[in-house]
């Protein structure tokens, strides 16, 4: 008698906590549909999100550069593998932009935004080597051990300029 008592106090205070979760979660949807940002994908309706991008005052990008997107904004460093075919001072036109964007409105590229639609410039700032990297090759029992020391080349880079024309 007594676990069939505790039994239905359970079952109602359970199915009171899941009406007020349920409350609960309404309540704190409803302030966060104001927070999305306007995001459209790069198509034939792109002049009027043109429009809505050049409005705002600072621009973002996700750029590849040899091959790896990173996000930029303007005067950001950016260290990449190193680029053999550039020489420290060269300004270089970044073409391959996935996704161009404001605080409030986002271009995105299928795969990539049109090159008519953004300026975006880079400046080599010099080639560096990273810290000495150790690498231990072990066998045990075999008496075999080998060290490599090795360090990576990096490409630093300034961007200069992102705009949208």
């Amino acid at each position: 008698m007594i676990s069939l008592f505790v039994c239905v106090i359970m079952f109602t205070t359970f199915f009171k906590g899941l009406t007020s979760v349920a409350n609960r979660a309404s309540f704190v949807k409803q302030p966060i549909q104001n927070i999305y940002r306007h995001v459209q994908t790069a198509t034939a309706d792109t002049p009027s999100a043109l429009e809505k991008l050049r409005s705002q005052l600072r621009y973002y990008a996700v750029v590849d550069i040899a091959g790896r997107p990173f996000l930029v904004t303007k005067n950001d460093k950016v260290i990449v593998n190193r680029l053999n075919d550039v020489k420290v001072g060269d300004v270089l036109k970044l073409d391959k932009v996935r996704e161009i964007g404001s605080k409030d409105y986002t271009l995105k590229g299928t795969p990539y935004v049109p090159e008519n639609v953004f300026d975006i410039k880079a400046t080599v700032i010099e080639h560096t080597k990273s810290k000495l990297i150790r690498i231990v090759k072990k066998k045990r029992r075999k008496n075999y051990k080998r060290t490599i020391e090795h360090k990576q080349t990096h490409t630093v880079l300034r961007i200069s300029n992102v705009d949208v024309l």
